[in-house]
């Protein structure tokens, strides 16, 4: 295990001087957000253009409005909000949607059933894609169907002259590069709002902070740190409110927790890790008629639905409950998928040699036939088991192998996309720095696994190096203030702001004081100058504990945390990774 220290090791004002270094401006508003924070929508290119155009569409007599659903939590969240302002809008306005069978986006896989069927749509509906659908867009012109697209993905392709497109990325005025899609089709409900006269924008923000979130846009931009405060604690849709009680437990720590303290603990971390997850998971394994019934849950949670519950067969549920069971149905489902494909791609693994590489590229056979879906979630836990950037990706008919890359976070190596970039060998690598799509021609797969080896021969991926904000030794006179300073702030990380990291040093322990936890007996929890450092799933750490006699020195990397019992505010590090030394207990 090594720490880096990635900025001042600040000894005062903790919280503020990280948030400046982190290149905050504003720290009072950056606590307490204001709507001054939100751009015109007009600064977004053709906003004007794109408002006339949905209007002069949906106010026609007997509109008939087709919605195109983009296949993650973006997407959904998108597609819900401009249905919804829609049809609160105009009731009599008709409109229908279509959902993706895989992680298709835009109309590449809607076309043909377009062009063929010959139904007149007033507009297409296009959020969180369709930007780089030109050649489509010209398609739809010859039946004179026009595209409204409402998105943030970049894209170099001539626009056509059948569709608006609204986009962060091609708006020059438009500063906030972050804004995901859920946010650019909430600041086009915030334009409708201010030419008709309405209020209805803000009902739908929680989705837009959902969605961002979703979508991984950055709480540092202040726009969306504003969308992001003010959605998750005005939650209205029905559905995140059911998947948000579902998840209670793992958003609280508390059996049987109150909306309130559910509220309370809802930020960009818990909807990352618990709730996203959940909707990504119907997305990827789903069937048609399970993401019918979670977008149906999006728009009107309300709506009685059959209920397929065992022992509830002719029943009816709330679409929003309905669709909850559904969604933890598909990640318990796509867990086990993800167990059962990992094992049986490591019989290739071994059987080609492919750990002797400093990258494992596993290139997918025709035998190797699950949904591309999967891939991303393969790749992490291959990744994360045997400690190697690596991709899973597959031959397609144009001789490229295309797929997906993860590089590891807790290694010297912190950008795997750029580094394949770099190498001038791949079609593309886009996304994010450790985590991306990837496409890179067949006849240069060696020649990349050649450059990987010798550019990362001196790189040992084995041990984990971590960047910490602040380093102390136990005994530290601060460091219970540290904790309880940094602990009390949860509700501003997230993406580009991560939960800092703390080391802690010279943390000595005699083992008999050490406690073992939980029904499991795998949380491990030491009292040490009024700090509980606790290790969840420690199985490892607790057999390491017990083959020790004397006092142990532990160095910790870990996260501050507050639990409050009983009227007690006790302040935790959990602890991420660890070493350990055992020594003469009267040595210090």
């Amino acid at each position: 295990m090594k720490c880096k220290l990635v900025n001042e090791n600040f000894k005062e004002d903790y919280l503020n001087q990280l948030l400046r270094a982190r290149g905050v401006e504003n720290i009072e508003d950056f606590f307490e957000p204001n709507d001054s924070y939100l751009q015109a929508p007009t600064d977004l290119k053709n906003m004007e253009f794109g408002s006339v155009l949905y209007l002069r569409s949906v106010q026609k007599p007997n509109s008939h409005i087709l919605v195109i659903v983009d296949s993650d939590m973006d997407g959904f969240t998108s597609a819900a909000i401009i249905y919804q302002y829609t049809k609160r809008f105009n009731p009599e306005c008709d409109i229908q949607y279509f959902l993706h069978s895989g992680k298709q986006h835009g109309l590449e896989d809607h076309i043909n059933r377009l062009l063929e069927e010959g139904i007149q749509y007033d507009l297409i509906l296009l959020p969180d894609s369709s930007s780089n659908d030109a050649k489509y867009h010209d398609m739809l012109q010859d039946i004179h169907i026009p595209c409204l697209i409402l998105d943030h993905h970049l894209t170099d392709v001539k626009l056509s002259d059948n569709a608006v497109v609204i986009n962060n990325q091609l708006s020059p005025l438009y500063k906030n590069k972050e804004l995901t899609g859920a946010g650019v089709v909430y600041q086009f409900c915030r334009h409708l709002d201010k030419k008709l006269n309405l209020n209805y924008a803000d009902d739908y923000i929680d989705l837009a902070a959902a969605g961002i979130i979703g979508d991984m846009g950055s709480v540092l931009e202040m726009e969306n740190r504003f969308i992001i405060k003010k959605g998750l604690s005005n939650i209205k849709n029905i559905f995140l409110k059911a998947l948000l009680e579902k998840q209670a437990y793992s958003i609280t720590g508390k059996m049987n927790a109150s909306w309130e303290e559910i509220l309370s603990k809802t930020n960009p971390i818990s909807v990352a890790f618990y709730i996203v997850p959940l909707v990504n998971a119907l997305i990827r394994v789903g069937s048609m008629e399970d993401k019918e019934l979670m977008f149906q849950a999006f728009i009107d949670g309300n709506k009685l639905v059959p209920c397929n519950k065992r022992g509830a067969k002719g029943t009816f549920e709330k679409a929003s409950v309905e669709a909850t069971r559904v969604c933890t149905n598909a990640k318990n489902h796509q867990a086990k998928l993800k167990e059962e494909i990992s094992a049986r791609l490591e019989n290739k693994i071994f059987k080609n040699d492919l750990l002797s590489n400093k990258v494992l590229f596993i290139k997918l056979d025709n035998d190797d036939n699950f949904p591309s879906e999967l891939n991303g979630l393969i790749c992490m836990q291959l990744s994360a088991k045997y400690k190697k950037p690596t991709i899973v990706a597959r031959l397609n008919d144009e001789g490229y192998v295309r797929g997906s890359a993860r590089g590891l976070n807790q290694s010297e190596l912190k950008d795997f996309k750029q580094f394949m970039t770099d190498s001038g060998l791949f079609e593309y690598a886009q996304g994010h720095a450790q985590a991306c799509g990837c496409s890179i021609p067949d006849r240069n797969l060696d020649n990349f696994i050649k450059y990987a080896n010798e550019k990362l021969k001196d790189f040992n991926f084995d041990e984990n190096v971590y960047n910490v904000n602040f380093m102390r030794e136990c005994n530290e006179s601060d460091l219970r203030t540290l904790v309880l300073t940094l602990g009390k702030a949860e509700d501003i990380w997230g993406q580009s702001n991560p939960t800092p990291l703390i080391y802690v040093n010279n943390i000595y322990v005699n083992p008999a004081d050490i406690k073992i936890m939980g029904a499991n007996k795998d949380t491990l929890k030491i009292e040490s100058n009024g700090i509980a450092f606790m290790k969840f799933k420690a199985k490892d750490l607790i057999e390491e504990i017990k083959e020790q006699i004397d006092t142990i020195k532990l160095e910790i990397v870990g996260r501050a945390n507050i639990n409050e019992w009983g009227g007690h505010i006790i302040p935790q590090i959990f602890i991420d990774d660890y070493q350990i030394s055992s020594i003469n207990k009267y040595s210090f």
